[in-house]
């Protein structure tokens, strides 16, 4: 069976992809964030379906980054139909581009093309290499390393505010938890002050490390590290 794992924030049309791919034989799973999607691709899905405005990132960056670790087929799916963006999208590694409205048939038509370009290069595309730890949050030393090896110094208050959302794998952590893993540790805090540090720690990161630090944040909910990350 063809599996496939559509990334759309817009339930409706989600389901209506997915009600109608299953119909005809696929195996179909659906999400509505980046985090979540993420946290399936282990599962070697053999195609997926990918929006570009996601609630919790670009799926554009998504595909460039994960597309040297998967095998699947990757459509990007989008209401933008700029040629720039186009060819973006097919340079950082979608092998098909397709503009909303998204006609189902069109869709399982697009799927059924690659599958078969796949097929003739004689490989799978139900496998995926493992996706490399990226950053690396050092609970001893208190420090970031992120993945250009280059290394932030951390607060404890710091440190533990990526320790504690590193754990939680992609999902996001609110702001309640955050206090609670505060409050354990004796680290005095409050919403205003972890928002006052988040703020803090990406410039710290944008200078000490040259990056961007990927923590998403829903103002008055919580955070979430989207990227791969390993507490030692």
């Amino acid at each position: 069976m063809n599996t496939v794992l559509i990334v759309e924030d817009d339930a409706d049309l989600r389901l209506e992809l997915a009600d109608y791919l299953s119909t005809l034989g696929y195996g179909v799973q659906g999400v509505g964030t980046l985090a979540a999607a993420e946290l399936l691709l282990h599962q070697g899905f053999a195609l997926l379906v990918l929006d570009i405005n996601l609630p919790d990132g670009s799926g554009m960056d998504f595909c460039a980054r994960v597309r040297p670790y998967l095998r699947a087929g990757i459509v990007m799916v989008t209401g933008r139909s700029e040629r720039d963006l186009r060819i973006q999208g097919l340079k950082g590694g979608a092998d098909a581009y397709l503009v909303k409205p998204v006609d189902p048939e069109e869709l399982d038509a697009t799927l059924q093309s690659i599958l078969r370009r796949v097929r003739e290069r004689g490989f799978s595309l139900v496998q995926a290499a493992p996706l490399p730890v990226q950053w690396r949050v050092d609970r001893v030393r208190l420090t970031l390393c992120g993945p250009n090896g280059r290394v932030c110094k951390l607060s404890k208050g710091e440190a533990l505010l990526l320790l504690t959302l590193v754990q939680a794998e992609g999902q996001q952590t609110s702001r309640t938890a955050l206090l609670a893993s505060f409050a354990a540790a004796g680290v005095p805090s409050n919403g205003r002050r972890v928002e006052a540090m988040v703020s803090r720690l990406r410039g710290k990161v944008l200078e000490d490390i040259a990056l961007e630090l990927p923590v998403h944040s829903v103002y008055g909910q919580g955070y979430a590290f989207l990227d791969h990350a390993l507490a030692i």
